[in-house]
């Protein structure tokens, strides 16, 4: 039994979904991790939890969120440029000693038409991340910057409309 109070306090540090916790059942402890959580669906309450017991002997896998830093002084977004993110988290596997709370995401040096992949993550030591054990061909886009492409919409939509109106003033 857990108190829900404390448990939905938890539960709004991010860092609660990624960390070692320590349970107590009766007089003994253990370390766990949280694996699924189940949720009311229109009620503000903790249906069900699922945590894994982990040893320090073992390695663990299991996801860690991505935040990205320096999106306001990236020169692509300064350009006009639009920030993509395609992960929000990765899948990591090492001990549970290892286990970084978020792996950082640098975009200040990215430009309009840059990729941030996950070879290009600083991953602390002890720490895989498991979409590259699998091989080069799993190197994914964790983030990217693109142009903005609604202002050449609007561009072309403004010249078909001069051209209408050209067309309508040469006919009358």
């Amino acid at each position: 039994t857990l108190s829900h109070n404390e448990l939905l306090r938890n539960l709004e540090h991010e860092a609660f979904y990624s960390h070692i916790l320590t349970i107590k059942i009766g007089g003994a402890t253990t370390s766990a991790i949280l694996r699924d959580l189940q949720r009311h669906p229109s009620k503000p309450v903790i249906m069900h939890v699922d945590l894994q017991r982990v040893s320090a002997n073992e390695e663990l896998r299991t996801s860690v969120p991505v935040h990205f830093i320096g999106e306001d002084v990236c020169p692509g977004v300064k350009a006009g440029g639009l920030v993509m993110h395609e992960l929000t988290e990765v899948e990591v596997e090492c001990f549970p000693k290892d286990l970084p709370e978020y792996i950082e995401v640098d975009m200040s040096a990215l430009d309009i038409g840059d990729t941030v992949h996950l070879s290009d993550l600083k991953v602390p030591d002890g720490v895989t991340l498991l979409e590259l054990a699998r091989g080069e061909d799993h190197d994914q886009s964790v983030a990217s910057v693109h142009a903005k492409r609604v202002e050449e919409e609007e561009e072309e939509a403004e010249t078909e409309a001069e051209a209408e109106v050209k067309g309508v003033e040469e006919a009358g």
